[in-house]
């Protein structure tokens, strides 16, 4: 098995990085929780939006894990602009399973525009449990009326639709949901651990026409939870890009910062906690990959659990070795240990996770024929 990149994927991989560099590098931890649309406009503008989304709807025609390579180097420099690169896993569905119609009406408008699509899943009452979700979804006239609620929304605030899970008459499936639709309210945000303002919407006799339901019926919900391995290996992607940024940040100060007359890095200490840090990346690094590649149900949720346990531990240690330095208020180590910890929890549980995992382990055992 060849685990080498191929050229291109090793050119388009390094382009990225040299674009984050001179172009991200001076903004990076300074969003301060504002979406960072400036840097996402440079990366439409140099094509690096939307890499893994169709062509014929102004996608770049490329790969999810040529996707998740752009993804790993814009976070390497600055994770904020990276995590508008997640929002390519709505789209993503939208391409997978959306009709032709619900295609051309969103895509070319991510892809070209910048027009966002939220996720709505969780309830007050359906975090993890996401079948025992309340909002109602019923036809009526060839329109489809919701009632219900969403939180923690991440980006609602700039986003032009939702694609929304809902509860038909007969199962789970999902809608879009257009900006200013009447019947949607968009609530204030709530403030997470990092500084992210995550928001609630409200649906109140919302009226949408039939053709924005995504998928409904007997099947409906199986294939969004297929659908949405994609976007379990973003955010896995994502992980790992916060940990070889907080591991940057490490090797460089363990060269640079004296201590009893030596660098720290010349103690063995700080060079195992290197060693074990690149160990967990690189494990999680090709996990991801290979979720990407092989993108079922097993190995993306095998992915996302790595990865969001690695970066946390990552982040954790490269913060002990600025010791009080890494702990003030404003470091960027600070800043990426919290924005880490959201990552066992964001996009389905690290729990979650495991419990899919033995569910197909149980089903099939392991490394068998799908």
């Amino acid at each position: 098995m060849d685990f080498r990149l191929s050229s291109d994927q090793a050119l388009l991989k390094s382009t990225a990085r040299k674009l984050s560099e001179e172009r991200f590098r001076a903004s990076a931890f300074k969003w301060k929780g504002e979406y960072p649309a400036a840097n996402e406009k440079i990366l439409r503008d140099q094509g690096f939006f939307a890499v893994s989304l169709p062509q014929e709807y102004g996608g770049g025609g490329l790969t999810l894990l040529e996707e998740l390579l752009v993804l790993e180097e814009v976070g390497r420099v600055c994770p904020d602009t990276a995590s508008a690169l997640t929002l390519a896993g709505p789209p993503r569905i939208i391409a997978e399973i959306g009709s032709e119609s619900l295609k051309r009406r969103y895509l070319p408008g991510f892809c070209r525009e910048g027009k966002k699509i939220g996720i709505a899943i969780s309830e007050a009452e359906a975090g993890s449990a996401v079948t025992e979700l309340r909002t109602k979804a019923r036809a009526e006239s060839g329109k489809v009326i919701l009632d219900g609620g969403k939180i923690f929304i991440s980006h609602a605030d700039v986003c032009a639709a939702f694609l929304t899970f809902v509860r038909f008459e007969e199962g789970i499936g999902a809608v879009l949901i257009d900006e200013g639709t009447p019947g949607l309210e968009l609530g204030k945000p709530d403030i997470n651990m990092a500084g992210h303002r995550q928001y609630t919407l409200f649906f109140d006799g919302c009226e949408i026409p039939e053709e924005n339901v995504l998928t409904r019926g007997e099947n409906g919900f199986k294939r969004l939870i297929q659908a949405f391995n994609a976007e379990r290996c973003l955010s896995a992607a994502w992980a790992v890009s916060i940990a070889l940024c907080a591991f940057d940040f490490a090797v460089e100060y363990a060269r640079d910062r004296k201590q009893f007359g030596r660098r720290i890095g010349d103690f063995q200490g700080i060079r195992w906690m290197l060693a074990e840090m690149a160990m967990k990346i690189e494990a999680a690094r090709l996990l991801t990959y290979q979720a990407a590649t092989d993108s079922t149900r097993l190995k993306s949720s095998m992915a996302k659990a790595m990865a969001s346990e690695m970066v946390e531990k990552v982040s954790s240690d490269a913060l002990q070795i600025f010791g009080a330095y890494g702990y003030i208020r404003e470091h960027p180590l600070e800043y990426l240990y919290r924005l880490a910890r959201g990552r066992k929890i964001a996009g389905g549980t690290l729990e979650v996770q495991k419990n899919m995992m033995g569910d197909e382990l149980l089903r099939k055992g392991f490394h068998k024929e799908e």
